[in-house]
């Protein structure tokens, strides 16, 4: 049975998110543990000087977490998850990504699902904080990220975004295969390219991809360099109606540039499909 990890606010992101993820894993048996993490706004510590004072707000906000949760489990049975699904609430104080660490620790999960963006979020930033703290600093488990417009449908193309630069891992390519054999779905390895052809180094990983791929349905694409890799990945969406994208976070990635971007800057990557986040072998 596998283990996967919802973070929520309670916003339509996050519901759109459940959804997504109960439909993703219809026919397969899961755990399915829904996170919501509380703590109070400075803003409501600034004139408060009994300690007494502080714990009824704590217990204020811990009530609203347990009871967001209970409402969220009666609708989630109510949209009629699949036949092999538990859920199970966890309400937490503190930072999110101190408490999916602790979550981890003795019983990992296999896959972290969240949305984009939380109840506050912008429409002009690409990841909500919480979610870029998530996917920034969670280096041993995949990481799925569901765009606030993004709706379930049947998973035919999966897109694997990369540059052949570095050796491939089993345990890196696991998610990716097994998204593919669950969906019959096809892996399109995208290279952006500045020049054309691949080097030894490049054609040595790209057969190690294959290997992989060899017992599911794959091809290779490549692109020349548009203004920017984001302009290229999303026209590469586009064109080929692919229903996830796929990349590796390591040190200089493409995703790793993202997440590093100021959260005030609007970015220019956009995507309204899902992205699994693999973290790279050796933080695994």
């Amino acid at each position: 049975m596998k283990r996967i990890l919802i973070p929520t606010d309670f916003s339509d992101n996050a519901w759109n998110t459940i959804l997504y993820a109960i439909e993703l894993y219809r026919n397969v048996p899961c755990e399915f543990h829904l996170l919501n993490t509380y703590d109070l706004e400075p803003v409501q510590l600034i004139n408060v000087v009994s300690s007494q004072r502080i714990g009824h707000l704590y217990e204020a906000v811990k009530i609203e977490s347990e009871q967001g949760l209970k409402m969220t489990i009666e609708d989630i049975h109510n949209s009629k998850p699949g036949v092999d699904h538990t859920f199970k609430m966890i309400s937490k104080k503190g930072a999110l990504v101190d408490n999916i660490n602790k979550l981890s620790k003795n019983n990992p999960f296999n896959m972290i699902i969240i949305g984009t963006k939380g109840a506050t979020g912008s429409k002009n930033i690409f990841l909500g904080s919480n979610t870029q703290k998530v996917v920034k600093n969670i280096s041993y488990c995949p990481i799925l990220v569901i765009p606030d417009d993004s709706y379930f449908k049947e998973i035919s193309a999966i897109a694997f975004a990369t540059d052949f630069e570095r050796m491939y891992h089993k345990a890196e390519v696991t998610p990716i295969l097994e998204f593919a054999k669950n969906y019959n779905a096809t892996i399109r390895m995208i290279h952006i390219y500045d020049e054309p052809g691949l080097g030894p180094l490049q054609h040595y990983n790209s057969s190690t991809l294959e290997h992989y791929f060899k017992r599911v349905k794959y091809d290779f694409h490549v692109m020349s360099d548009f203004s920017t890799v984001e302009n290229a990945i999303q026209e590469f969406i586009e064109e080929l109606e692919i229903d996830i994208l796929v990349m590796i976070n390591y040190e200089h990635s493409f995703i790793e540039r993202i997440i590093k971007e100021p959260i005030i800057k609007k970015m220019t990557f956009h995507t309204t499909i899902p992205f699994l986040v693999i973290p790279a072998d050796t933080a695994i």
